[in-house]
């Protein structure tokens, strides 16, 4: 392939275990398991910060998040990095975002110069289709749900004022009970937005309409807001799974007792009033079994939907024969605990449902297909691989590393490790986790309490051997050490003796 096209599709907050690619049995995803099928799948890709923002940046920086700034939700990026769509675009390739980015805060006070992710500019009606970010179109759309603020939230209240009236959990057209319904974060609910109108369908519109007019080469980031809480699958696939088929969360007793403190405080909904992004998950009355997998249900209907679109995006593809020379790539920002341990949506807890993430990699022209790729990497590692398949150089300051030999076939191996950084700032907890083949060792600064677990031996990470086996801590406490200090900023270059 010569300047393959890109077209990289990225959810919101979809576990790997949804698709039927990485053992799910509930047949939500049928294309994606076709392209997995016929393409590469990554089955040890980890996000290298299990939050929006900081796991975005990364992507787009090539940098780990505290390298590039964005530490956190909420955290502006430092200024002046290369950025993948303004490298791809000096590069020849036509740039386009279409639905969710989320490079930006966008609840901050004051955004200054052209911000569109900023909810009082939208408010305001900045125009959102300028270039941004190196992307040369945009059709910009923010938020989670049933409510996207940006292009949709606009077109909808001027052409559909009846449905955008009934967004959100006020107009619910079906809910399993008051406190689903009302729930915070944790909101589920039948929309009243019909599917034709849903923002996933939103974005899915767009991309086909821009893949029917494309000029080649391009790169094309489609963004879609789901399955990130709430929970309010439209139409049919409100119903397209039953509660009674979901299966309980992954979750053992007494198994938060070796843990650090943190995580029974979530469970007891001790930070309940603290801006973090966990979510209590206990007795009653909060979530029982039998809301969980309500939730669980309505969460494998935002799957479907998406795997519908996904069918059709492949469908506009094919009818302009662009498939031969499109580079695929399906991924997500983070994951979702689902009420696996005790907890649900995300937070500081490293666990696998939360920190592994699907990435698919569909090139019908670039190698043979249905291969699986063991051994970790990470989402960072997109950034020089996609500039490796554009054939542009690897910016200084780069941390990811290139996943192209994995795409043609030269190697069936991963990297040795994934390295994942998070820090929560109101509970005063900074994570540096890292993941070989066989070990997840979770540090946290400061602290004397730490996580390490044998994945080839518990897989659900149940049993935290810190203190029971100090031979492995010690060993991969250097190792986590060493990739530390390997990773520390390289950039900017020195110019001169002093």
């Amino acid at each position: 392939m010569d300047k393959p096209n890109i077209l990289f599709i990225i959810t919101d907050q979809q576990r790997a275990d949804t698709l039927g690619a990485y053992g799910s049995a509930l047949h939500a995803t049928p294309t994606l398991d076709r392209m997995a099928a016929a393409g590469c799948r990554f089955d040890r890709a980890y996000c290298n910060n299990p939050l929006c923002m900081p796991s975005r940046a990364a992507i787009l920086t090539g940098r780990y998040p505290g390298a590039c700034g964005v530490r956190n939700n909420g955290v502006v990026a430092y200024p002046d990095q290369p950025l993948l769509p303004e490298r791809l675009s000096a590069a020849g390739y036509h740039t386009a975002a279409l639905g969710k980015i989320h490079y930006h805060p966008a609840g901050s006070e004051v955004a200054e110069g052209y911000w569109p992710e900023h909810r009082k500019s939208i408010q305001e009606g900045m125009d959102l289709t300028r270039p941004y970010l190196g992307f040369q179109t945009i059709r910009l759309g923010c938020g989670h749900g049933d409510t996207m603020p940006g292009l949709h939230e606009r077109e909808l209240r001027d052409n559909h004022p009846d449905i955008y009236r009934r967004r959100g959990r006020k107009g619910a057209l079906e809910a399993p009970d008051a406190l689903l319904q009302n729930a915070s974060k944790i909101q589920t609910y039948k929309t009243a937005v019909p599917t034709e109108h849903y923002p996933t369908t939103w974005v899915v519109d767009r991309t086909v309409e821009y893949l029917q007019n494309a000029e080649e080469p391009f790169f094309l980031w489609c963004g879609v807001n789901d399955p990130h809480h709430p929970f309010c699958p439209p139409g049919d696939y409100w119903d397209r799974f039953s509660p009674k088929d979901m299966p309980l969360p992954v979750r053992r007793e007494g198994e938060l007792d070796d843990k650090p403190p943190h995580f029974r405080g979530f469970y007891e909904g001790a930070y309940k009033d603290v801006d973090s992004d966990g979510f209590l998950l206990g007795s009653e009355p909060y979530l029982s079994d039998d809301r969980i997998r309500i939730i669980r249900a309505a969460y494998y209907g935002m799957v479907a939907l998406i795997d519908d679109g996904i069918a059709r995006i492949m469908d506009a593809l094919r009818a302009r024969g662009l498939e031969e020379n499109t580079v695929v790539f399906f991924l997500t920002d983070h994951g979702e605990l689902l009420g696996d341990h005790g907890l649900i949506l995300k937070g500081p807890f490293h666990y696998q449902p939360s920190v592994r993430v699907p990435l698919l990699a569909y090139a019908p022209g670039m190698a043979p297909g249905g291969r699986a790729i063991n051994g970790p990497v990470g989402l960072i590692d997109l950034f020089p691989t996609l500039l490796e398949l554009a054939g542009e150089p690897i910016p200084d300051g780069t941390q990811g590393r290139s996943l192209v030999p994995q795409l043609r076939g030269d190697t069936d191996r991963g990297h040795d490790h994934a390295f994942i950084e998070q820090d929560v700032d109101p509970l005063d907890l900074r994570l540096r986790t890292l993941i070989t083949d066989r070990w997840r060792i979770t540090h946290y600064a400061g602290q004397p309490y730490g996580e390490l677990y044998d994945l080839h031996n518990d897989p659900n990470e149940f049993e935290n051997l810190w203190d029971r086996n100090p031979a492995a801590r010690r060993e991969l406490q250097a190792q986590l050490l060493d990739v530390i200090a390997q990773n520390q900023p390289w950039h900017p270059p020195k110019i001169s003796h002093a």
